[in-house]
Order: structure tokens, then C-alpha cells, then sequence
């Protein structure tokens, strides 16, 4: 498939804590690197433009309103029709979006075909939360959405059997994300921009969004049995809703816990500073797709403690992680263990996570699969070894 144009259409583009931010900027670099021609659409809170800087092309942002999870952007709809039928593909990242259901809407007038990247939308736990929300947008809005997609993408196989679980009967392929691999040679000098406490003590992370589904309350009542000590410190780098944030602040106090450190959301250079410092990375999460924190962590040799909701078995298989059931005992085992490993051994299992991933899942190979994707929805190849109508 060559010189075709994508169009990605997104949720909220004026924060950068999701991984599917991460994995979709990700994408769009390398598919403009192969010669693509892309374009990124979404919503933003405000009136003020969303994130720019690290993207390498101009971002197409409509203010929402209403709920922020349906991303109701009316002048959406306004743009999409001035563009013609430029767009061979269209790529919906996420599922309940309002804006899927008008981008549905053009690809059946212009007779283009679009995906849709499931991003975990459709595993148990998630679909319980706001559950009504999700059956009434199924009946409404997303209803043609859902009719005339060409195919699905899951990112795991965990995910796949979850799309087939709640009753879809289209097309699934099965590509995961990619991750940028950095050259850890040039990473001594971030060190100055985290606290000073991270060169004396051995440190767990836990990177991502601050929500019930990430877990992050049991890993406080698992730490603060656990890591009794002062050897070991808890980083919690992330953001959320500012009620949750001082509801885990508070209950790191009524726990006892003198060694955990909210830093806040990071990204850039100070991100890749708290990647390198820490001995391992803890996701303790009730639901995920496939999570893009353990593969960050991965690339800069940092091994992880995963829960079996992280849908990444193969990371233990690779000795890249070790992965437990989603349980509260079995968190307090799985950390237990971790905390009692010596640097050595993280550091051989770190090595492993590196070589892993770096095998795995660099972006050239994930978007070979996509341009397979696209050209048999195109209707100029034969249907790709990822893609299942099982």
C-alpha cells in the first residue's frame, strides 16, 4: 500500500497520561516515516489548543462537551465533510466516542473502510464500568459504528477472546503496540531531575493514570504490609481525578506509609529519569488492553511486577516480568517477592525485559501489520496472517 492517507480519529488529545496517546503518536511517526500521508483528530477540554510539542504534524483538536467520555464535538462533523473524500482509511482509537459514530457516518458516504482499536473497551471489568452508558451508546449512536466497521484491532490475545466474548462476529486482527527503544548510554544525566532520596534508596514504580481500574489502593495496602522499611521507596508518578488523588494520599497515611512519594504525572526527560532509577515497575491493574508502562519500562531495562489483567503473559515467559492473579493476596505475594530479590537478580531480569521488547515489538514490525491491515481493507491484498474471522 503506498501513499495512502490515514486518518487517526481519538478521545481527549490535551493530555498525555493514556497509553493510547503513546501509542498512537508512536504509530503516526513511524507511518509518516514509511511514507504515509496522516492526519490525528480528537477532542480537548478547553478552547485552548491541546498538546503539540513531540508530534511531527499539526493536530486537528474540536472542543467537547457534555460528558467527557462520550467526546461530543459537534464542529467535528463541520471539518470532516470540508475534507472531501480525501482519507483512504480511517483508524477510531477507543470505542464509546461520539466522534466514532461521525466518522462512521462519512466512511459509508466516501465508501471508505475504518477500524476500530479496541484498547481494552471491551474486557470484563471495563465494560462494568458506567455499564448503562456503554449499553445505551451501543443502541444509539455507536449502532452503525458497529454495523459497518471493516475490522476490529486487539492488542493482545486476552483482548481478542474479550471481542469475541461480548459477541463480535467481524473481523479481528491481532497487533499489539510498538515502543521506541532508547540508547540507555546517553541517560546518566537525567538523574539531576528526580529527587535525591531516588540515589539512596532502591525504588518501585508505578507510572500511569490515578483511577480505581489501574489497582493503585491495593498496592498501597500491599506496600504498606510489605515494605515496612526504609530500604525501599514507592514512587507513584501520575495524575487523575484530584478527589482519587487525596483519597490514595490519604490512605498512604491511615496505612502507615512513610516511604511513598507522589510525584504527579511525568513525561519526557524526567519520565525516562524515573524509568532508569527504578529497581522494577508495578501495575497492579483490574483491567488493561495492552499496557504501554511495562513496555517503557522494558526498553530502559527495568523489570516488572504484572497482574494477570495486564494481558502480558509473554513478559513472564521471557523472565522480562513476573506476573500474578489479580488478587489482593496474591499482589501482597507477588510484591513480597519482588522486594526480596537482590539487584542482581532484577538487574539480569531487566537485561532479559530489554532484549524482549527490542525483539518484539519495534514499530517497523507493528506497522508492517497495519499497512497489511489497510491494504486488504483497501481491497489490494489478500487477507494478512494477523487478521481472524473466527
Amino acid at each position: 500500500m503506498k501513499s495512502k492517507s490515514v486518518l487517526f480519529v481519538s478521545g481527549c488529545l490535551d493530555t498525555k497520561s493514556s497509553g493510547p496517546y503513546l501509542s498512537m503518536q508512536q504509530t503516526v511517526q513511524t507511518l509518516l516515516k514509511r511514507g504515509y500521508s496522516v492526519e490525528v483528530a480528537g477532542t480537548r477540554r478547553t478552547k485552548k489548543q491541546a498538546l503539540k510539542h513531540e508530534w511531527p504534524i499539526e493536530l486537528k483538536t474540536f472542543q467537547r462537551y457534555g460528558p467527557d467520555s462520550m467526546h461530543y464535538a459537534p464542529s467535528f462533523k463541520q471539518w470532516l465533510e470540508a475534507q472531501g473524500a480525501k482519507y483512504d482509511v480511517v483508524s477510531m482509537q477507543g470505542v464509546w466516542l461520539h466522534m466514532n459514530h461521525l466518522a462512521a457516518q462519512w466512511c459509508v458516504r466516501h465508501s471508505r473502510p475504518y477500524l476500530i482499536t479496541t484498547h481494552g473497551n471491551f474486557n470484563p471489568q471495563a465494560i462494568r464500568i458506567s455499564a448503562w452508558k456503554k449499553w445505551l451508546a451501543r443502541k444509539t449512536f455507536m449502532s452503525e459504528a458497529f454495523e459497518n466497521v471493516a475490522c476490529y484491532q486487539a492488542l493482545t490475545e486476552n483482548e481478542y477472546q474479550s471481542l469475541r466474548d461480548y459477541g463480535i462476529k467481524k473481523p479481528i486482527c491481532v497487533i499489539g503496540n510498538g515502543i521506541d527503544i532508547p540508547n540507555l548510554q546517553t541517560l546518566d544525566s537525567l538523574f539531576s531531575l528526580i529527587p535525591k532520596f531516588a540515589s539512596r534508596h532502591r525504588i518501585c514504580l508505578y507510572l500511569g493514570r490515578l483511577h480505581p481500574i489501574k489497582g493503585v489502593e491495593r498496592l498501597l495496602q500491599a506496600w504498606a504490609h510489605e515494605a515496612r522499611g526504609d530500604e525501599w521507596q514507592l514512587v507513584i508518578a501520575g495524575s487523575g481525578n484530584d478527589n482519587y488523588q487525596k483519597k490514595l494520599e490519604l490512605l498512604a497515611i491511615d496505612a502507615g506509609c512513610k516511604n511513598v512519594h507522589f510525584v504527579g504525572f511525568v513525561s519526557g526527560k524526567v519520565k525516562a529519569a524515573w524509568l532508569q532509577a527504578a529497581d522494577f515497575l508495578v501495575l497492579p491493574s483490574f483491567s488493561e488492553a495492552q499496557a504501554m508502562t511495562p513496555m517503557e519500562a522494558f526498553s530502559y531495562a527495568t523489570p516488572a511486577l504484572l497482574t494477570e489483567a495486564c494481558g502480558f503473559p509473554e513478559a513472564a515467559r521471557a523472565g522480562a516480568a513476573l506476573e500474578v492473579s489479580s488478587s489482593t493476596e496474591c499482589i501482597n505475594e507477588g510484591l513480597r517477592i519482588m522486594l526480596n530479590k537482590s539487584s542482581g537478580e532484577l538487574e539480569d531480569m531487566g537485561l532479559k525485559a530489554r532484549a524482549f521488547v527490542s525483539a518484539e515489538y519495534g514499530w517497523d514490525r507493528i506497522c508492517r501489520q497495519l499497512e497489511s491491515v489497510y491494504s486488504w481493507m483497501c481491497g489490494s491484498e489478500a487477507v494478512p496472517d494477523c487478521l481472524r474471522f473466527d
